[in-house]
């Protein structure tokens, strides 16, 4: 029970964060968000079928997520086209993850 309440805390202060940084409140706001989190976890090797991973990978996954998103705003890309670039890392990710993980399996 205290993860729930511990995770629901964080979800509104991220949720209040978020809405005191773009000035506006919209239901919709933190839509993008998900991709973008589990894209930061799986390029940084956590398994999607649970039990390897972690946290410092994962900080270094979404720092990796930002630092290419903040490229993509530089070079002017427009935001479909980073979801559609986003997308596609996320599915090489997990390409990678099922190659790494046949070859764990392989070698039992």
């Amino acid at each position: 029970m205290l993860t729930y309440m511990i995770c629901a805390l964080i979800a509104s202060l991220t949720g209040l964060l978020l809405s005191a940084r773009i000035e506006s409140g919209d239901a919709n706001l933190g839509g993008a968000m998900a991709l973008e989190s589990i894209a930061a976890s799986v390029i940084a090797g956590v398994s999607l079928r649970g039990g390897i991973g972690r946290v410092e990978n994962v900080v270094l996954g979404g720092f990796f997520i930002v630092l290419v998103q903040n490229g993509m705003n530089l070079a002017q890309v427009s935001s479909y086209t980073q979801m559609i670039l986003l997308g596609t890392l996320l599915i090489l990710a997990v390409i990678f993850d099922q190659i790494r993980y046949r070859i764990i399996m392989s070698g039992r």
